[in-house]
């Protein structure tokens, strides 16, 4: 039987494709997706106009482009092992693969994400609307391109977006009631696998794959079968890691080595690290910390007290307008209640407790807003539904039984989208004018003198990247003296100094103006705005090797 008018119209629909009989109704499938696709596909030519725009990366995020993930999409192209730490090779894998096809690594990651974004949303319809509806799912697409920092990274040559599409390719993979369970499973696991190539904390669609066969009985199996389930979960999610776990321990020691380990330290012992969860603290605490367990070992006591405080400064900052509009985040938490106390399907009742395992994983790390993408579709989902049953509510008691009132939800989905549109408008807008400039002409100037196989010292490897050089770190020194005594016995061919250097390296201001640059730095290029200059250190012995 097809979807009457009202089913497809009216706001109380548990409406799902599963439901729909093609057969004879063709129309009323093409009905159930006209909007949801055409919310994708208006999202995808506005992305991808304004990427034209965005020809390199900016100094924020697309750091690890040009430190890790281009160098180690090369390296995996001419089968060498990758060296990033802190990520497996999923992303570089399929950067070096689409980079085949556009020519250019940069363009490929940025094709990745534009691609990606426009696919959540779609996903995120297809999940809400099964779990709660139709037109909370519609509801949900739209709120999410406006979510926030979601329009930028949508753009940028990152992660983050290409793991938010296999989180929720595996939520709407592993509640699909079409497909038979053992096979939903599979789905989900390799999904889950995927995920955990790309970044580490991936491992949480696992957890949540068998919270949902052993805790849940998604399967509606007996213990046995479930634990058979969870066993072929496991088996599944270790076979599509198995390539990498193998490499690693090859040339790791362990399967499962990561440098995050890192990342937990500078949370947890921030006068450790200066206060910097950045590189400059990475690279200062790995010579302190070479395991996870050198770091839980440190201070035990601290990271139990201080875990439960930084759970709650996450929760804080995710109902910011920096992660999705404060409209929608509290919308969201009646909704996480509601969806909690009202419906308790199975389903519901995963994707609830995939946000709290997401949530309690990410409790180790820093708050960086991209770190929470999976938060803010969730997020989504559930202030449309509250702004739906809300309506409902009050219904059955009898209130608001005009038809008119029905626009109360959609006036609250208006107000949600028009406050997160315009701080994302201005977000993505900021982004475009970030460009690093002074980079491409200093860049220009090194071809100029046919610079080949140079040193350059950068606080940003952007400029060795692109002009195809060798980046070296900018040392974490306290004044020129120390400079000085650094490069004599670290050489290198030029040095830079320029906004990211005079923002992480405050003692070495001096530098920003040729005029005061000590002797022994010559200017050969000086940008003034922005301000970038590029000097050449003249030390007793030669520098290039």
């Amino acid at each position: 039987m097809g979807y009457s008018r009202w089913q497809l119209t009216g706001f109380r629909s548990q409406a799902s494709i599963s439901q729909i009989q093609p057969a004879g109704q063709r129309w009323q499938l093409a009905l159930y997706w006209l909007l949801p696709v055409s919310v994708c596909l208006v999202y995808l030519l506005i992305i991808a106009y304004l990427g034209r725009a965005h020809t390199f990366g900016t100094y924020g995020t697309e750091t690890d482009f040009y430190h890790y993930y281009a160098p180690d999409a090369e390296r995996i192209a001419a089968w060498q092992f990758p060296e990033n730490p802190f990520q497996g090779p999923g992303y570089p894998t399929l950067l070096a693969v689409v980079g085949k096809l556009t020519g250019d690594l940069f363009v490929a990651g940025k094709w990745i994400s534009i691609i990606s974004a426009a696919l959540v949303v779609l996903l995120a319809f297809l999940l809400f609307a099964r779990l709660f509806g139709y037109w909370v799912g519609v509801g949900a697409a739209l709120l999410i391109p406006v979510g926030g920092e979601f329009a930028q990274f949508s753009l940028t040559a990152s992660t983050d977006l290409f793991f938010l599409l296999l989180c929720l390719a595996c939520l709407v993979g592993f509640t699909s009631e079409r497909v038979a369970v053992p096979w939903r499973v599979v789905i989900a696991s390799v999904l889950a696998g995927l995920a955990y190539l790309t970044r580490y904390n991936g491992i949480f669609l696992l957890a949540v794959c068998l919270f949902g066969i052993l805790g849940l009985g998604i399967s509606d199996r007996s213990l046995g079968g479930r634990l058979r389930l969870a066993t072929i979960s496991i088996a599944v999610f270790l076979l599509v890691a198995s390539p990498w776990l193998y490499a690693n321990y090859k040339h790791r020691g362990s399967p499962f080595y990561n440098a995050n380990y890192l990342n937990l330290a500078t949370e947890f012992y921030p006068e450790l690290a200066e206060g910097q969860v950045n590189q400059d603290g990475t690279r200062g605490l790995s010579e302190r910390f070479h395991s996870f367990g050198e770091v839980l070992a440190y201070d035990p006591w601290r990271i139990i007290k201080h875990y439960p405080v930084n759970l709650y400064e996450s929760l804080r900052r995710s109902l910011k307008a920096n992660l999705i509009s404060p409209w929608v985040s509290y919308f969201a938490l009646a909704g996480f209640v509601l969806a909690l106390l009202e419906r308790r399907s199975k389903a519901v009742l995963l994707l609830l407790s995939a946000s709290v395992i997401y949530f309690l994983l990410m409790g180790l790390n820093h708050w960086e807003t991209r770190y929470y993408f999976f938060i803010m579709v969730s997020y989504a989902g559930l202030a449309v539904y509250t702004a739906f049953r809300l309506l409902e509510l009050a219904r059955a008691r009898g209130w608001l039984a005009h038809r008119a009132y029905t626009l109360i939800p959609l006036a609250l989905i208006a107000v949600m989208w028009l406050t997160s549109f315009k701080r994302a408008r201005a977000d993505v807008l900021d982004f475009l004018a970030s460009h690093p400039t002074e980079v491409l002409a200093a860049c220009d100037y090194l071809k100029s003198v046919r610079a080949s196989g140079v040193r350059i010292l950068a606080r940003k490897p952007h400029l060795p990247a692109i002009c195809r050089q060798q980046w070296v770190f900018f040392p974490n020194v306290k004044s020129i003296d120390e400079l000085k005594v650094w490069l004599e016995d670290n050489p290198v061919d030029y040095l830079v100094f320029g906004v990211r250097e005079l923002k992480a390296r405050p003692a070495l201001k001096s530098l920003k103006d040729p005029e005061t640059a000590p002797p022994w730095l010559k200017v050969v290029w000086v940008s003034r705005a922005p301000s970038m200059v590029l000097y050449q250190p003249k030390m007793d012995a030669p520098v290039s090797q």
